[in-house]
This record gives structure tokens, C-alpha cells and sequence, in this order.
């Protein structure tokens, strides 16, 4: 099928791209970091770690996103799994929790460049075991929306039948054939007639407290950074010190726009539209493609804004273009000896 293949070239040319910036990226928090990066740099390292696993996950587990009628869910095509039911839903569920630990981890930055502009003491706490507490968060996060997945979303019969005909439409697979984290919000009763399913509500609640939590945090924390950055030159800080944090600020809130943009609505507003009856049925697409696309696009921002990175990507690239240069150039140079010869 059509969308099958674009899907694929997209997920896979998003995890080619995704490991090629996300190792860069990485290289150039070790190597080029200005000294006032501080541990801030190791909580980059962390975030680019995770994208590569994001990436990796991704393109095993091929998604499909979808909204119908009163259900939502992701899928994967049981393939080479289908002895293996159980992992494959593992596997899907391990990439949704991957959602849970993008938002918190990026809720966390805005903390810590609030901490490290205000200048009160805090940042103490992004220190050495602190550090490490802070590491675990994402992961606690992400393992209890997995667990949620298992509670409220695991695979049913009143939903395989409710979905299987617009799984075969979309995208000729049988339901079968496919594992799936979802929920059907008003399952049909024993007539025929559709009724709140208030576990599933409960399920959305608790999903709708771990989005807003973050969502918040990254408002508040964000409003209160630029604040912050807006008065460093009037507390006499250097302009070196204004251009950094400025720089670190402007990368932060790309790379907070990229989730938004990328996770933040379109699951939420996809995950919500069936619970109020809204067909966003037709947008699925998108929602699958900007989901694979998040872990390539989100480390452009860090690597474009801050100068530090930016010159030496500019330097990396320099390098490598001249090392090819140099290879043509001795190539050429053989050719001339060997045909004088």
C-alpha cells in the first residue's frame, strides 16, 4: 500500500537523521562546551542518548497512529512477532512511554536553566547525586505510563472488532495481523448502544495529569526564565555570560516547541477527540509522521543556537571537507604519475 511505503521512507530517513545529529550533537556537548555549561551538559548528553533510543524503537516497531469513531491507538504489524504477541505489545508500549519521558525531559531543562540563571544556590540540587535523581525522574515517568498502557490500553475484543474495519480500509492489514496500546471510550453494551466506559476515563485522567504537569512546568518555569534573562544586564552580568544564556534560553524554548509542536498537540488532541465525539480521523497521517520525525528534528535547535556548537559543527564540517578534498586531490595526483609513468 501507497501510505505504508511513505510512512517507511519517512520513519527510516527520520532514524538515519536522527543518529547522524544526535551523536554529532553529542560530540560537540563533550568537546566544545564552554566551562559555564556546568552539568547542564551531561543532562544534554542524557536527552540525546534517549532520542537514538527513541529513533531505534521507532523503526522497530513501524507504528501507525490512529483515531476512529470513539477509539484511539497505536499499532504495530505483528510480522515476524505474531508468536510473540506479547513483546510486540511490550515494544509499543515501550515507545509510548518514550512520549512520557520527551515531555518530562524537557520539563526538567526549563528547571534547571531557571535554577542556574537565578543565581540563589539551587542548581545545587542539579549536583552530584541530585544529578542523578534528576537522571531517574524521566525513566520513572516514562515506566509508569507503560504500566498505565497495560492497565487501561491492552488489546480487547469489543475494540478489535470496533477497529477492524478501519485498520483493513487504511491500511489493508487485518486486525490479527496487528498488536495496538488504544482505547475505546464508548464501547458498545449488550445492544448495540455505546456507553461511557469509566475505566477508560480513568485512564485518561491519569494520562491527561502527567501531560499537564509537564505542560505547566514548562510554562511557568519558561516565563520565569525569560524574566530572568531579560534582567541579567542590569545585574551587572557579562555579556559573555548574557549571549550564553541567551543562547541556551532560545534553544531551549525551540526544542520546547519541537515536542509541542511534534507530540504535545497532535497526541492530545488526537488521544481527546474521540472522548468528545470529533473525527480526527483524517489527521492520523500526520500524527504517525510527526511522532518519527520528533527524535530527528528535536537536537537541530542546541546544535544551530548556541554559538559554541554551532562554530564547531561549522569547524567539523571544514574538516571533513577537506579531508575529501585532500583524498581527490592525492587520487588526481596518482592518476598524473601513473599515466606519465
Amino acid at each position: 500500500m501507497l501510505f505504508g511505503k511513505i510512512k517507511y521512507s519517512i520513519q527510516l530517513i527520520s532514524f538515519l537523521v536522527s543518529l547522524v545529529c544526535n551523536f554529532v550533537l553529542i560530540f560537540l556537548i563533550l568537546n566544545k562546551s564552554p566551562k559555564k555549561m556546568g552539568s547542564y551538559k551531561y543532562l544534554l548528553v542524557y536527552f540525546c542518548c534517549f532520542s537514538i533510543f527513541f529513533s531505534i524503537l521507532d523503526i522497530i516497531v513501524e507504528p501507525y497512529i490512529h483515531s476512529h469513531g470513539s477509539a484511539m491507538f497505536m499499532m504495530m504489524e505483528l510480522r515476524h512477532l505474531k508468536f510473540a504477541p506479547k513483546f510486540a505489545y511490550l515494544l509499543t508500549t515501550l515507545l509510548c512511554g518514550c512520549f512520557a519521558i520527551s515531555i518530562t525531559t524537557i520539563s526538567i531543562q526549563f528547571v534547571f536553566r531557571y535554577f542556574a540563571m537565578e543565581r540563589k544556590g539551587r542548581i545545587s540540587y542539579f549536583r552530584g547525586k541530585w544529578l542523578i535523581i534528576w537522571f531517574l525522574v524521566p525513566s520513572i515517568t516514562g515506566a509508569v505510563w507503560i504500566i498505565q498502557d497495560w492497565i487501561f490500553l491492552v488489546p480487547n475484543d469489543k475494540m478489535s472488532e470496533y477497529i477492524s474495519d478501519t485498520v483493513f480500509s487504511n491500511y489493508d492489514i487485518n486486525v490479527t495481523d496487528i498488536t495496538y496500546v488504544g482505547c475505546l471510550f464508548y464501547p458498545p453494551d449488550e445492544n448495540g448502544i455505546p456507553q461511557l466506559d469509566y475505566k477508560q476515563l480513568i485512564g485518561f485522567f491519569l494520562f491527561g495529569f502527567i501531560l499537564s504537569t509537564t505542560f505547566w512546568t514548562v510554562v511557568i518555569f519558561g516565563v520565569k526564565s525569560y524574566k530572568l534573562v531579560r534582567a541579567l544586564p542590569q545585574h551587572g552580568e557579562s555579556e559573555y555570560t548574557y549571549k550564553l544564556q541567551s543562547q541556551l534560553f532560545k534553544a531551549l524554548v525551540a526544542q520546547a516547541f519541537i515536542p509541542i509542536t511534534f507530540l504535545f498537540i497532535p497526541i492530545g488532541l488526537l488521544f481527546t477527540a474521540p472522548l468528545i465525539h470529533l473525527d480526527f480521523e483524517p489527521a492520523s497521517f500526520l500524527v504517525t509522521i510527526f511522532y518519527s520525525m520528533y527524535p530527528a528534528v528535536d537536537p537541530l535547535p542546541i546544535m544551530l543556537i548556541v554559538a559554541d556548537y554551532r562554530e564547531g559543527l561549522s569547524d567539523l564540517l571544514q574538516n571533513l571537507r577537506g579531508k575529501r578534498t585532500n583524498q581527490i586531490g592525492f587520487s588526481y595526483t596518482d592518476q598524473q604519475v601513473t599515466s606519465i609513468s
